[in-house]
């Protein structure tokens, strides 16, 4: 008997205790759906974004949201907002939005979806980046190593383009005056500007980042090369005196430094730079296959005909190889 009492003593205890702590849990629940039971629309799943010129593209996927009606995209710290109108088209929908007249900087968003009663789905959070002038310009243009005549026109050997580049295109008369515009993919090292007749300018193509929407591209640059007509004497410690007259490029480095092809030698890889002192002297020194190159004479420059008068001679098996060469303009 006293045995059946504990367990009937006992078994009231806990019940008191379990209705206690029932009592405890609902009040604790009371507080959170008292206002009404939160309900979350469907999310945006697999956000991705695209950066473009002032905007940005973003793109994801909406599963089984029958009852959602819109996509809200808030940023610059949800101080705006755009909403985009949604109606279900296959059990999963891809979505793609383009938010327009962006500021060029980078940005947060937060993306909700909605339904007709104004449930929101939880944040989802994305970043991406709108690009705009300041980016443009700071472009450059694709660079060239060389560019040397040939019997065909004027061919460009282009140094290696950006992993951003997308192409170069370039302009230039031939010699019926035509304007001729030549595409030069980012994959090609050189280019042949056929019937070549004056200057070329050109203008590169770039992509701020690998899956950007939006191309950017530099300002028209002029070509620093012009044709010259040279005519001198090479003399060789073996040969002799060999004359030439060729037509050649000079290519500006910069106002006072210019570069082209030693001699009748540029075929050889023997190449010359032309250093243009306050006082219009200049200094020759040698380039690619050319060694130490000395002076051999005067060495001067024409401001007004932009002319070069050039002596100079360069040691070689045998003794020295002399070089007399005037370059006149051409065009």
């Amino acid at each position: 008997m006293k045995t059946i009492n504990k367990y009937l003593f006992l078994f009231g205890f806990l019940t008191v205790i379990f209705t206690y702590s029932c009592d405890k849990m609902e009040d604790f629940h009371y507080k959170y759906i008292k206002d009404g039971e939160i309900i979350y629309t469907t999310k945006v799943d697999s956000v991705v974004t695209f950066a473009g010129r002032n905007r940005i593209m973003l793109t994801g996927i909406l599963a089984n949201a029958s009852n959602v009606n819109q996509v809200l995209f808030f940023y610059n710290d949800d101080n705006d907002s755009l909403l985009f109108n949604y109606s279900q088209e296959d059990d999963v929908d891809t979505l793609s939005y383009i938010l327009e007249g962006l500021e060029e900087k980078s940005y947060t968003f937060n993306i909700y979806t909605k339904d007709d009663e104004g449930n929101r789905s939880i944040k989802v959070t994305a970043f991406g980046t709108a690009y705009g002038d300041l980016y443009e310009s700071s472009l450059l243009e694709r660079a060239y190593k060389e560019v040397l005549l040939s019997d065909t026109g004027l061919i460009i050997n282009w140094l290696p383009a950006d992993e951003l580049e997308r192409g170069t295109i370039l302009s230039y008369k031939d010699f019926s005056g035509q304007d001729i515009l030549v595409q030069v993919p980012a994959n090609i090292n050189f280019s042949i500007l056929e019937n070549y007749a004056s200057g070329f300018t050109y203008k590169s193509f770039f992509i701020p980042e690998p899956t950007a929407i939006d191309t950017f591209a530099t300002k028209w640059a002029e070509s620093s090369v012009s044709i010259y007509v040279s005519t001198g004497t090479y003399t060789h410690p073996f040969t002799g005196v060999r004359d030439f007259t060729m037509d050649k490029t000079m290519t500006a480095v910069t106002e006072t430094i210019f570069e082209t092809d030693c001699a009748d030698l540029g075929s050889s890889g023997y190449r010359v730079r032309l250093i243009v002192s306050e006082d219009n002297s200049v200094t020759v020194t040698g380039l690619g296959k050319t060694p130490i190159v000395e002076p051999n004479g005067e060495n001067t420059f024409d401001p007004v005909t932009r002319a070069f008068i050039l002596n100079y001679k360069f040691e070689g098996t045998g003794g020295y190889r002399e070089v007399h060469d005037v370059l006149t303009v051409k065009y």
